[in-house]
């Protein structure tokens, strides 16, 4: 071999390696950038009292008297069509005042929660069948980063997206007589698949209605870095 095959050689093999960083840098930023994140998912609640519990919002007490778990089906940015499991505990200031909003409690707790075997809004014996399934498949937490997963949205892949509702930000309010609106801030601290270790922020947004428990929408809009 001469000394130019030799020169050409190395030649060569230094370019193909500055390609291959150069695609491997590329590629990492893209993975590091912010994208748009957007959730639409029609939903439905239940409700499932619990004893008073002490909630602090902004350095206010309130008392805690119900979880109002649920799921849905719908489509989010990345992810396709979808599926989503949630988990908000409602709090008040008095007994029977109206809801003043909602601190994240864990996806992963559904499945204790009591069926009351009474009509609807209360759990019936078939609406959270499939999540316990589900968490082991997913391995959901109950906390990652020592924030609440208190919402899951997942597809048929294997992907998985988990919120935590940040405390303090947003609230309810009333539509109409049977309408109530919410809405509020929540961190995306992690996933499944191609969301393992997955980071951003959202503002959702959304309605339940009072007269029908499958009358729900959940909206959300921010970014997601994964």
């Amino acid at each position: 071999m001469t000394r130019m095959d030799t020169a050409t050689r190395l030649l060569s093999a230094i370019l193909l390696l500055v390609l291959a960083v150069t695609a491997c840098q590329k590629e990492t930023r893209h993975k590091n950038k912010q994208k748009p994140f957007k959730v639409q998912v029609d939903t439905w609640c239940r409700v499932s009292p619990t004893a008073p519990t002490p909630v602090v919002v902004n350095g206010e007490a309130f008392v805690g008297f119900a979880h109002f778990p649920g799921g849905g089906e719908g489509n989010a940015t990345h992810m396709g069509n979808v599926k989503n499991y949630f988990n908000p505990l409602a709090y008040t200031n008095a007994p029977e005042a109206p809801p003043l909003g909602s601190v994240a409690a864990p996806v992963a707790d559904i499945p204790s929660y009591p069926v009351l075997e009474g009509p609807l809004p209360l759990i019936q014996s078939a609406d959270f069948a499939p999540l316990p399934s589900l968490i082991n498949s997913l391995n959901i937490p109950a906390s990652l980063q020592a924030q609440i997963i208190n919402s899951v949205l997942y597809n048929d892949k294997g992907d998985a997206v988990f919120t935590a509702a940040i405390t303090g930000i947003g609230g309810t309010f009333p539509f109409s007589a049977t309408i109530v609106g919410f809405n509020g801030k929540a961190n995306i601290v992690g996933g499944r698949g191609k969301f393992a270790g997955a980071s951003g922020v959202i503002d959702y947004s959304g309605y339940f209605n009072t007269a029908d428990a499958n009358d729900a929408e959940y909206n959300a809009e921010g970014w997601i870095i994964h």
